[in-house]
C-alpha cells in the first residue's frame, strides 16, 4: 500500500511539473544600432510561454528596459504562467555597452533618454532635449519592422510603456500622432507632465479645440509620495480629459501611495493587468 501510495505521490509530482515546463516563459536578445539617434540599444524580448509562430501577440514596448525590464518581465512572466493575463511579447528598450548600476552609466543614461524621449528642451537654454521625433523613428523603421519579422507579433496590439519622462514620450506620442500612432494602447506611469513649460497641456487644449480624437486605451499612474508639481500637473491633465471627453479615448487614472520609483513598480504591473487581464 506504500509503495501504491508514493507511486501516486510521484505521478502527481511530475505532473506538476510538466505543467510548469509547458507554462515557461523565454527571454531573447538582441543588439539594434539606430541611424535616426545615432545610439546603440540592447533589446531583450520575452517570449510568452508555449510560444508558437503560428499565433500573433500583443507586443509591449518598454522604454528604460536597463532600469524597468527585470521587474516587469517577472510580474509578465508569472502573470501569464499562471493566466492572469493573456500571453505577450515584453519588448525591454535599453542602451548597449552601458552598466545602469554603475554611477559613470546612471549619468550617461539619464542624460541620453533627456534626448530620447522628449520632443523639446526643458529650457530654452538646456544643451539636451528635444529629439523624440528621431527616437520614434527609430522605433517606427528599426524597432517594430525587427520585432515582427522576427517574432509573431500583432501589429494591430502594440502597447507603449514608460515611466517619468518614458510617461511624457507617452502623452506625446497619442497627442501628436492621434491618427497615425504606432500604439493602442498607452501606459504611462508617473508622467512628466510638467516638462518644457507644461506644453502637453497647451498641446491638449489645441486638440480639444480641434474636435481631434484619440483612440488610445490609457493607463496612467502617480505616486502620492512624489512631488507636489508632479502631482499637480497629473491632476489637472486628468481634469482636462474627463471634461473634454475626447472621442475613442478610455482612460483609467491610478495613484498609489508610493514614491517615483517605486510607483513605476505597482504602475507597470497593474497596466499588464489592466490591457491585457483575462
Amino acid at each position: 500500500m506504500k509503495q501504491l501510495i508514493g507511486f501516486f505521490v510521484l505521478t502527481l509530482l511530475l505532473s506538476s511539473c510538466e505543467s510548469l515546463v509547458l507554462r515557461s516563459a523565454e527571454q531573447e536578445s538582441f543588439q539594434l544600432d539606430s541611424p535616426q539617434t545615432g545610439q546603440s540599444y540592447e533589446i531583450t524580448v520575452l517570449l510568452p510561454p508555449d510560444y508558437s509562430e503560428s499565433q500573433s501577440y500583443p507586443t509591449v514596448y518598454l522604454i528604460d528596459g536597463h532600469w524597468h525590464y527585470p521587474n516587469v518581465a517577472a510580474d509578465a512572466k508569472q502573470l501569464m504562467e499562471k493566466d492572469k493575463i493573456r500571453d505577450i511579447l515584453l519588448v525591454g528598450i535599453a542602451y548597449a555597452g552601458i552598466n545602469p548600476k554603475s554611477l559613470s552609466g546612471w549619468g550617461s543614461i539619464s542624460e541620453i533618454r533627456i534626448d530620447d524621449l522628449t520632443s523639446v528642451k526643458n529650457k530654452e537654454e538646456d544643451v539636451l532635449g528635444g529629439k523624440a521625433a528621431a527616437f520614434r523613428s527609430f522605433l517606427k523603421e528599426d524597432l517594430i519592422p525587427e520585432v515582427e519579422a522576427r517574432y509573431a507579433s500583432a501589429a494591430s496590439e502594440r502597447t507603449l510603456m514608460g515611466h517619468s519622462l518614458g510617461g511624457y514620450f507617452g502623452f506625446w506620442e497619442m497627442f501628436t500622432f492621434p491618427d497615425s500612432s504606432l500604439f493602442v494602447n498607452i501606459e504611462a506611469g508617473s508622467p512628466a507632465l510638467w516638462w518644457g513649460d507644461g506644453h502637453l497641456m497647451a498641446d491638449e487644449l489645441l486638440l480639444h479645440e480641434a474636435g481631434t480624437s484619440l483612440p488610445f486605451n490609457l493607463h496612467t499612474t502617480m505616486g502620492s509620495l512624489e512631488s507636489v508639481t508632479w502631482n499637480t500637473f497629473f491632476d489637472e491633465m486628468e481634469e482636462r480629459l474627463k471634461a473634454h471627453q475626447p472621442a475613442g479615448l478610455t482612460a483609467v487614472y491610478e495613484r498609489y501611495p508610493k514614491g517615483h520609483s517605486a510607483n513605476a513598480e505597482v504602475g507597470f504591473k497593474a497596466g499588464l493587468e489592466y490591457f491585457f487581464s483575462k
